[in-house]
């Protein structure tokens, strides 16, 4: 019996694209980016003063990773998530998405189940981790059913293993899913985009491999995510620990990939870092996103005391990152080619013909390998 999922393997006969303006915009506004990991675990923060309490995130990995401003989301810019959800499954539903180019195809994935993730965060916060998340269903955060699109109902995890592991085979794909927490491969400050989809996951994936929550070492026991662990089946099948060697060197700076060379025993699954990737650990604080930028970059906070701890802590990260040259890495950043008379105010995708590849032998290739 055919699985419900094979539904959605890509068959592209289309030339057309999908525009993500609306959540590239929020995404601007909402994420804040750290920069790549220093590969040194945070010590633990001072408790408030004239107690034992210590309030915000405590892990010592919580200097890694992009962070997602949920403190200063309202009623209003959930719901806006929660429309947006609505146009995200609305066009899947108006066009066939297996028909569009691969690449296309791709960045819907990625999108829609970041939109999802960040959505259901937002409904429930304040909160610790999103792990805590239940759905109607009565099911866990990423196997609660979300959405119906042609008919099948999709959870989180369908949409990563089912549709996306399934049908694309680079093991890149893993870095483009956030998963809420800290934890996870970083929500990036850019929209997936068809064609700068392999781009903008390399990029993802160097920095995710090169951190502490990616791989650490314990004497000569390397350590890895549980997410290489999840799309073993998909990627490292063969011989796990000889398979995912070989990709994560494929992304090592010089100095980690000796690092694991060095710890020649079998890779086992590190602990999994589920708090919420937010500044605060759910403690509450309302701000203005703004304020979070300047006192970034300014070194001044004019805000909440847990807040102020996490800004300051990632300003003075920033500085070592800066006095390191590690800003070296090239960044991505899209020029907006969408007419501004073609976007839609309700933030809906919209379709737009590309160049029919027999006529423009420059045009972009559905292959799932980085361009050079």
């Amino acid at each position: 019996m055919a699985s419900p999922y094979s539904h959605f393997t890509p068959d592209p006969s289309r030339t057309t694209r999908l525009d993500f303006t609306f959540w590239d915009e929020v995404l601007k506004e909402s994420v804040l980016y750290t920069g790549p990991s220093l590969r040194e675990r945070a010590s633990r923060p001072y408790p408030i003063v004239g107690s034992r309490l210590t309030r915000g995130h405590t892990s010592h990995y919580r200097l890694e990773g992009n962070k997602v401003l949920f403190e200063g989301f309202d009623d209003d810019f959930t719901e806006m998530l929660g429309h947006y959800v609505e146009d995200l499954v609305a066009i899947a539903n108006r066009v066939d998405l297996t028909s569009l180019p691969r690449d296309e195809q791709l960045a819907y994935w990625l999108s829609l189940h970041n939109v999802l993730v960040v959505h259901a965060i937002a409904e429930n916060y304040p909160l610790s981790s999103p792990s805590r998340i239940k759905g109607a269903d009565g099911l866990r955060f990423h196997d609660t059913k979300r959405v119906t699109i042609d008919g099948v109902v999709l959870s989180l995890r369908n949409i990563r293993q089912d549709i996306v592991y399934a049908n694309w085979a680079n093991p890149l794909v893993i870095y483009g899913f956030f998963h809420g927490d800290i934890g996870s491969p970083s929500l990036q400050r850019k929209a997936y985009a068809g064609n700068t989809v392999w781009d903008t996951l390399r990029f993802s994936g160097t920095e995710f491999a090169n951190s502490l929550r990616g791989f650490i070492v314990y004497g000569d026991e390397p350590k890895i995510s549980r997410h290489y662990d999840d799309a073993a089946p998909y990627f490292f099948a063969v011989d796990f620990n000889a398979d995912v060697r070989r990709h994560m060197n494929s992304l090592l700076t010089p100095e980690v990939k000796t690092e694991l060379a060095d710890a020649t025993a079998v890779v086992k699954i590190a602990r999994y870092e589920a708090d919420v990737a937010d500044m605060t650990k759910g403690t509450n604080d309302r701000i203005q996103l703004g304020n979070v930028y300047s006192a970034t970059s300014s070194g001044t906070t004019k805000v909440p005391t847990v807040l102020a701890r996490a800004v300051n802590e990632t300003g003075q990260k920033m500085t070592k990152i800066r006095r390191r040259g590690l800003f070296s890495t090239v960044t991505i950043e899209d020029i907006q080619t969408v007419p501004q008379e073609d976007r839609l105010s309700s933030g809906l995708p919209i379709e737009m013909e590309l160049p029919d590849p027999s006529q423009n032998t420059g045009s972009s290739s559905d292959s799932d390998e980085p361009s050079d």
